[in-house]
């Protein structure tokens, strides 16, 4: 697996990126572990969790514990913890999960960003210790705010992040869900302050776009104003989410169940898939390959996280890495339509 600077550090990250969100929940420990070490012994290193991971799965029997503590106890059992470029994420643990359900155990997602433990001082020093407590281990790679919390002031979150560098906890810091504009604020915040800058963004970035005001609950979608923001600041990352908005490249029918196909469906993004269904049939691979492929060779880099439920899953995102497109494929991608 190609390997890439991380945001002009001295660290170099994997050019795709593991999720493992399902990870203790949907996905069992021999899974588990069985999908780590292959993407590691495939020179992968960047693994992205987070701590409320994953809570909303099953009926109340999961609190987000999950993910964290597997990854934890692979690293503890291999031995490789300096090996692994490690995210992890706070911000969008609930303070109560089951406070949000209803009398059947179904999450009420119109009270869940209420419940969110959000981006505060205390928040964040609380959070830091779960999160190495579950990994088992002393330090974080990458250490995300989950979901941008507008009712705490900017300053109070980079300062508390500042001192978690300072004190060894984590190395670099990065957001998510954040619009592009309250990024740069950020960032001209921590200027002014000395605080450590973020250096990775991550954001939902797929082929098709959303349609425009529409209401995406937390997903920001990566637009261009954000990729305008990153071509004059190269010491930043983006890091893609949902790269495979649950699979739709792979069938009508996976469209037609995606829950949130309404955001998606327009003129643009019907002739974008026509594209990638011509294109995937004549190279003979998946619509979700060439999606993975066609953002691995975007400028600049992005790095897409492999977000899979079963082994056959992520077993077709890892082929993706191997495929090489040529410029003219590459031209009609960017287009959204063949000549």
């Amino acid at each position: 697996m190609k390997k890439i600077q991380y945001a002009k550090t001295n660290d170099t990250i994997s050019c795709a990126c593991l999720g493992t969100m399902m990870m203790g929940t949907r996905i069992d420990k021999a899974d588990s572990f069985a999908i780590l070490d292959d993407f590691m012994g495939k020179d992968g290193n960047f693994i992205d969790t987070a701590n409320c991971y994953s809570w909303f799965f099953g009926k109340g029997e999961f609190n987000g514990d999950e993910s964290e503590n597997m990854i934890g106890s692979w690293m503890s059992e291999r031995k490789n913890r300096d090996k692994v470029f490690l995210a992890t994420k706070f911000g969008a643990r609930l303070i109560d999960h089951n406070s949000i359900r209803d009398e059947s155990g179904e999450p009420r997602w119109s009270e869940v960003a209420a419940n969110y433990e959000g981006a505060s001082a205390k928040v964040i020093k609380t959070a830091i210790e779960g999160s190495l407590k579950r990994l088992k281990t002393d330090y974080i790679d990458l250490y995300y705010v989950h979901v941008d919390d507008r009712k705490v002031p900017m300053e109070e979150t980079l300062e508390a992040l500042a001192d978690l560098v300072k004190e060894g906890k984590v190395k670099n810091i990065g957001c998510s869900n954040m619009r592009t504009w309250r990024l740069a604020n950020s960032r001209e915040i921590s200027k002014r302050n000395n605080f450590p800058l973020y250096t990775a963004i991550q954001q939902e970035y797929s082929y098709i776009r959303p349609n425009i005001n529409s209401d995406r609950g937390i997903d920001i979608n990566a637009d261009s104003e954000l990729f305008d923001y990153l071509k004059s600041n190269e010491d930043m990352t983006l890091v893609a989410y949902s790269p495979l908005l649950k699979g739709i490249y792979a069938s009508e029918e996976k469209r037609k169940n995606y829950y949130d196909w309404a955001s998606f469906d327009n003129g643009e993004s019907i002739e974008r898939i026509k594209v990638i269904e011509k294109m995937s049939k004549e190279m003979g691979i998946s619509g979700n390959e060439l999606v993975i492929a066609w953002i691995l060779h975007k400028s600049p880099e992005i790095v897409p996280i492999l977000g899979f439920s079963k082994l056959s899953q992520y077993k077709e995102n890892m082929s993706a890495l191997d495929i090489e497109l040529t410029k003219e494929q590459m031209d009609i991608l960017n287009a959204g339509r063949y000549y």
